[in-house]
């Protein structure tokens, strides 16, 4: 199982990308966690877009879900044949379906590819191709599931946003790596996680790798040096860069 990082900004950042990974591996459906509208360019840059299996949303804020209009729009140019799943909460499939109303009306109409929609919910373990997702619900402004994927013995999660919550806490537990948001050193923001709630987090569910990004802008440096300074025995922290590619 790899994962390759597309982007790691927060909603208003330059440069950087909307927070976005893609999960894929021998074997493995190749699946995009949240689209965003600076991702789209990122992927087609490399043809990323081509490999895709599915997208997971994980919340339908436009850096997480905005850019999946002119992802499709794409694909109907390239001729794409193979269904596309999104995958997300119940909410998912009517926001994907006023969003591309609204950006293209009439383009649901000449697809030449099934448009799918995969509710998930906390309820329930849902089995994709060769991996296995599970979901909880973060605390933030709107729905967010962050979710865990698991396949052949190896594991990750990516917490979409929000600041950590019981339920995430449970699902992140002995988790092989951790893709969490982290806004702020010390400051709360609503919504959102310190580093001292991540690093409590961390521990109580003994994750053993911890892979940080979508900072507030205003934080992104000290952000990076305190995380770079970290020691925990057992436990690893990095800050994930665009572009990189992680093992699990």
């Amino acid at each position: 199982m790899k994962v390759t990082v597309i982007g790691t900004g927060e909603a208003f950042d330059s440069g950087l990308g909307n927070n976005s990974f893609l999960l894929h591996g021998p074997g493995l459906p190749t699946v995009l966690v949240d689209c965003g509208y600076q991702i789209p360019e990122r992927l087609w840059a490399r043809g990323l877009h081509r490999r895709l299996d599915a997208v997971y949303l994980t919340h339908t804020h436009a850096d997480h879900s905005f850019g999946l209009v002119p992802l499709i729009g794409r694909f109907l140019i390239e001729r794409r044949e193979r269904p596309l799943p999104v995958i997300g909460h119940s909410g998912v499939a009517s926001f994907v379906r006023g969003a591309l109303d609204l950006g293209y009306p009439g383009m649901r109409d000449h697809l030449p590819f099934p448009l799918e929609f995969v509710a998930v919910s906390p309820a329930r373990r849902l089995d994709f191709g060769a991996l296995s997702l599970s979901s909880a619900r973060s605390d933030h402004g709107v729905l967010n599931l962050s979710v865990r994927f698991e396949a052949e013995g190896s594991s990750c999660a990516f917490s979409g946003d929000g600041a950590p919550s019981a339920a995430t806490e449970a699902l992140y537990r002995g988790v092989d790596v951790l893709f969490h948001e982290l806004y702020s050193v010390r400051r709360k923001l609503p919504g959102h996680s310190t580093l001292a709630e991540l690093r409590a987090l961390a521990a109580r569910a003994e994750v053993r790798r911890v892979v940080v990004s979508h900072h507030a802008r205003k934080y992104k440096a000290r952000l990076h040096r305190a995380v770079a300074a970290l020691r925990e025995p057992g436990r690893e922290w990095t800050t994930a860069r665009p572009g990189q590619v992680i093992r699990i």
